[in-house]
């Protein structure tokens, strides 16, 4: 027999704590248009005023009235996303989580889980924005390794909310990964900390007169990455943003005793919908998924 089978096999008592993304949903999306659908009810119509237009004078003739209108898009709930796990007794007696108690670790987790459910559920309403932006015609963007093509990028970037007649006040953009590592590469060569600046709920920094946000959810579509862009909302008279998000049921853990078990049971659910009520004035950025090569 080989001595390697008398040689004990041991665990770290003290588990460590998973890393986290960091979101930007409720940064970006309006919460308050769809107040209501949180209290009841599984869809609500936002309505935006229609276009008016303009005619030549004529004392001569009548002048005639036409009829205002409106258009409305539905915004419904669902997404319906529960975590429910078993923690037993003698779990909680001999396992600590980097010095949090295993119970708080785990109830902070599923919490966490949930709210990556609600940014996923947003960053895939690009498919509703209306406004695509592209390199040229429909080739995805490609900055090159050193990111060079960054300002034409925001430049072409902001063209399309121009041409759209997106508000010039308080524009974001939604970014993945690399395209972060992108714009840092680009920065660190002029001398600024923002290519370095990272803060919390996924937020950047500013540049090219925009709000930028970082989104490890971005989706991926074969080998095109989609980013979002638009405007904030509040952030100026009569500008309500236009991505709204409703959270019906907020993940909120609730511990309960298993009959059966010598354990606790922890469970939470989250329910939410989104929409793009200003789909016209949305951005649906296309990037190459070898956007630094």
């Amino acid at each position: 027999m080989s001595l390697d089978s008398f040689k004990p096999q041991l665990m770290l008592a003290n588990m460590i704590l998973r890393a986290r993304k960091q979101f930007m949903a409720s940064r970006v999306c309006n919460m308050s248009v769809a107040l209501d659908l949180v209290e009841r009810g599984t869809k609500l119509t936002i309505n935006t005023m229609g276009e008016v237009t303009s005619a030549d004078t004529d004392d001569a003739v009548p002048m005639t009235y036409g009829d205002v209108s409106t258009a409305g898009e539905d915004l419904e709930i669902t997404m319906d996303k529960t975590v429910s796990i078993k923690i037993m007794d003698k779990a909680k007696k001999q396992i600590a989580m980097s010095g949090v108690a295993l119970e708080d670790a785990y109830a902070s987790r599923i919490v966490y889980v949930l709210n990556d459910d609600v940014d996923q559920l947003v960053m895939g309403k690009y498919t509703e924005c209306t406004v695509d932006n592209y390199e040229t015609g429909t080739t995805p963007w490609q900055w090159g390794t050193d990111g060079a093509d960054v300002p034409k990028f925001f430049a072409s970037l902001n063209k399309s909310m121009d041409d759209a007649n997106c508000e010039t006040e308080g524009r974001f953009c939604i970014l993945p990964n690399i395209a972060i590592q992108g714009i840092r590469l680009y920065m660190a060569g002029r001398a600024t900390a923002l290519g370095d600046q990272a803060v919390q709920q996924g937020y950047v920094g500013d540049m090219f007169g925009m709000s930028l946000f970082q989104s490890p959810n971005a989706v991926t579509v074969s080998t095109t990455v989609h980013g979002i862009a638009g405007n904030l909302p509040n952030v100026g008279e009569g500008i309500p943003g236009c991505i709204a998000l409703a959270v019906q049921i907020s993940p909120i853990v609730e511990k309960l005793r298993l009959e059966g078990f010598w354990g606790d049971g922890l469970r939470a659910r989250v329910t939410a919908g989104a929409l793009v009520f200003k789909p016209e004035r949305t951005v649906d950025i296309n990037l190459n998924t070898t956007l630094l090569a």
